[in-house]
């Protein structure tokens, strides 16, 4: 299976992970001859998206603050550094 190729997976493990996806609603199947073509589905994609948009907004804020935390630490150890070089 061509789909198979890019991925260190087995043909019978992209199918089981194809009918996932297609049990989700996130692709749809085709028939052309014998291929059976994927298609992404937007609009479902569209809603796991907004829904995953407020989870990412939120570990952006935690990631931000743990940032400044990390900074004043940095900065706390460097002037402790300093005030004991003057013994």
């Amino acid at each position: 299976m061509e789909l198979a190729k890019p991925f260190a997976m087995s043909q019978p493990a992209i199918s089981k992970h194809l009918k996932v996806l297609e049990k989700a609603g996130l692709i749809s199947r085709g028939q052309d001859a014998q291929r059976r073509p994927r298609r992404l589905e937007a609009k479902p994609l569209a809603a796991a998206s907004q829904y995953l948009e407020g989870y990412r907004a939120f570990w952006e804020g935690c990631f931000e603050r743990l940032d400044a935390l990390l900074e004043e630490v940095q900065t706390d150890k460097k002037k402790t550094k300093k005030k004991g070089d003057r013994r």
